[in-house]
């Protein structure tokens, strides 16, 4: 039997503009951080594991977002 999608909200939260530094919220459950060094954008799930690497800030969105979907459901 298929299951519905269930929609969620997610947060992009800048926390700071020098390094550009952003975090990823599921509504109160935190899912990870992107940060930018030189051209690219490191993005972290919580688990802290090695940082995937993008060169646009929507892609280290996707990122995080693909890796949470895998590791929560």
């Amino acid at each position: 039997m298929a299951r519905k999608d269930k929609s969620i909200e997610i947060d992009l939260k800048e926390i700071s503009s020098d390094p550009e530094k952003y975090e990823l919220w599921d509504q109160k459950k935190y899912i990870g951080s992107i940060v930018k060094e030189g051209d690219r954008y490191l993005s972290t799930i919580e688990s802290g594991d090695t940082p995937f690497k993008t060169v646009k800030l929507d892609d280290a969105i996707n990122e995080l977002l693909m890796q949470y979907n895998l590791h929560n459901h």
